[in-house]
């Protein structure tokens, strides 16, 4: 049997490269967008600036800006190729031959995937904040003065705020795998029973009606869950620092392990991979 540590790095080694793509083709779009700027004058980043709101933006007001602009194109696009990624390897007859079961390799799959959204944002958070130290130097403040302005303190709601954020996005990019993965293998299951089954406009459109009801089951799910979970707050804080991320949280999770069960159990009993 192939380890887990073995094949977690295979699979990473693999799509890091779509990483360092998203983040080579976003180092271009600044410099473009930062050049046609200074060419057109016409301040495009101005609008999206968070700190710097005055007539003339410097230098590394504007490179800030594209930088926070460019990250939020960049991550949706990252996390589509991911997507794609995962279910070539989950369909991939190549890759279950590997010597491991199809449960692990699914799961070894998604994770890699996860930690490769980690690794991408660490990326862009460490340039963002070394732009943002330059940012800083040039107005003559400090990096510890631009905290003190933002408000932040070492005090437990500041530090569970914290926590909670990357958390809250890791359950996000999860669950995203999870249904992706549990619409496509269901679509196959269902189509493979199906006269016509190699229609890819068959394919298309119960992967939509699968995608519909998914998406509306599992908004009502949270509606009730977040009212429920509002009404025991609003309780017991008497209305104040009602704080509903943590709720998420727990629903990104679980709902991704219930996906992945299902994911599991259709990719092991039904879904057979392809040559690929």
């Amino acid at each position: 049997m192939t380890s887990f540590s073995a094949l977690f790095k295979q699979m990473f080694v693999q799509k890091r490269r779509y990483a360092h793509l998203v983040l080579l083709v976003q180092t271009f779009a600044v410099i473009f967008m930062f050049l046609m700027d200074l060419i057109t004058s016409n301040n495009f980043a101005k609008g999206f600036l968070v700190f710097a709101q005055n007539s003339h933006p410097k230098f590394y007001d504007i490179i800030f800006a594209l930088g926070i602009i460019t990250t939020a194109i960049g991550d949706l696009v990252f996390l589509g190729l991911l997507c794609w990624q995962n279910e070539k390897i989950n369909l991939s007859q190549t890759w279950h031959l590997i010597p491991v079961s199809d449960i692990k390799l699914w799961w070894i799959n998604i994770l890699t995937s996860v930690v490769q959204c980690a690794y991408i944002f660490v990326i862009q958070v460490v340039l963002g904040i070394i732009v943002l130290i330059f940012d800083c130097m040039s107005y003559g403040l400090s990096f510890s003065t631009m905290n003190k302005k933002v408000g932040f303190s070492w005090s437990w709601p500041d530090v569970m705020g914290v926590i909670e954020m990357p958390l809250c996005l890791i359950g996000l990019v999860l669950i995203i795998f999870c249904f992706v993965s549990f619409a496509d293998l269901l679509t196959r299951t269902i189509t493979d029973q199906l006269p016509g089954k190699n229609s890819t406009v068959i394919k298309i459109f119960v992967m939509a009606i699968l995608v519909i009801i998914g998406v509306t089951i599992a908004f009502k799910i949270n509606d009730q869950l977040t009212a429920a979970y509002m009404r025991h707050l609003m309780k017991n804080s008497n209305g104040y620092s009602v704080d509903t991320l943590p709720m998420a949280i727990i629903e990104f999770f679980a709902g991704s392990i219930i996906l992945g069960a299902i994911n599991s159990f259709l990719i092991e009993k039904f879904v057979e991979p392809k040559i690929r």
